[in-house]
């Protein structure tokens, strides 16, 4: 091994390993950019009800100078893997510019794609409802023969010592 080698080995180390607390605040903010992107341009971005998105908004987003090129990249991140995103996506379907209006169509290779990453989201929440649990119900404790027998001994005599209206 020559010298000149020996840096390029130590540059490629194995990537750090993301805790569990730096995923959960890397995702916050991936969502709170998506929040603003939604606020900054409703005609375009709505959660709820996605439109397909013009091929290089983020692009426009970026010309338009209301978010940061980390912020945009954070919410299309975001925005474009959302489930009711890919079951929009079908073919003939109009895109949508930052402004609401139509430039440009899905295609049918563009709706198989998505039909394929909605399928696997699909295959996934199938797989982890299978292994999850089915919720306890708490069994209401039944009270034992000498309480029920108290209880009953109480209304009876609460019913017999009623006074009468006459």
């Amino acid at each position: 091994m020559t010298e000149q080698n020996a840096p390029e080995t130590q540059d490629k180390a194995p990537a750090k390993k993301k805790t569990e607390a730096q995923r959960k605040k890397e995702f916050e903010a991936n969502r709170k950019a998506m929040e603003e992107l939604c606020e900054l341009y409703p005609e375009a971005f709505n959660p709820r009800q996605p439109k397909p998105l013009k091929i290089g908004i983020h692009e426009d987003l970026a010309a338009d100078e209301k978010l940061s090129k980390t912020r945009i990249r954070r919410a299309l991140n975001v925005y474009v893997r959302l489930r009711s995103y890919y079951a929009c996506m079908t073919e003939g379907t109009d895109r949508v510019n930052i402004d609401g209006t139509p430039a440009g169509t899905v295609t049918a290779e563009e709706a198989g794609h998505a039909k394929e990453k909605l399928d696997a989201i699909d295959k996934r929440r199938a797989e982890r409802n299978k292994n999850k649990p089915a919720p306890k119900r708490k069994a209401k404790p039944q009270p034992n023969k000498q309480v029920k027998e108290q209880r009953m001994q109480k209304k009876l005599e609460a019913l017999v010592n009623k006074p009468k209206n006459d």
